[in-house]
């Protein structure tokens, strides 16, 4: 599952993003929003049980290639998925528009940004590099040594003679 993410918190607000996405999907999929001095993009997160489709009475909401896609040719505008989404990245206009990762190709948004403050990252391989350098933080922890080794070998030894 692909995403959209903020890698570094360096965004000026500069505009670029919303500016490619515009040019790209006629209307913005993305938008920055300013907090506590730091500029936020709010960008669909492709939920895997996604609430905006689940509320949309037309079924213009859909999972498609690992992405929720919304098909506005079906839309009627009624807003409830503008409502239902947890992250507020759909945008209403006549109709709502939320990021479709520019249907497989490399996001207009992520090529735009000059600052490379978003990415398009594979959620299951950060998850994996992260398990990683876990697993390498622990094996320092838990290294063995052969003394320890050898009393536990002989306690399991001494339990299993003593059982019936």
């Amino acid at each position: 599952m692909k995403k959209i993410i903020m890698t570094n918190y360096i965004c000026d607000n500069c505009g670029d993003c919303v500016k490619a996405c515009m040019e790209k999907n006629k209307v913005g999929r993305i938008s920055i929003i300013e907090k506590d001095g730091k500029y936020i993009p709010i960008v669909c997160q492709h939920c895997a049980s996604a609430p905006c489709k689940e509320v949309c009475p037309v079924s213009a909401i859909e999972h498609k290639d690992g992405y929720v896609y919304l098909n506005d040719e079906i839309c009627i505008g009624c807003g409830l998925c503008a409502l239902a989404c947890p992250f507020g990245a759909i945008l209403m206009e006549d109709k709502a528009y939320k990021c479709i990762l520019c249907n497989g190709e490399e996001p207009a948004c992520v090529k735009a940004c000059s600052k490379r403050c978003l990415e398009l990252v594979d959620v299951n391989e950060l998850i994996f590099a992260k398990r990683d350098k876990s697993l390498e933080l622990f094996s320092k922890f838990y290294k063995p040594t052969e003394k320890a080794d050898n009393n536990l070998l002989s306690k399991i030894t001494v339990n299993a003679k003593i059982q019936p």
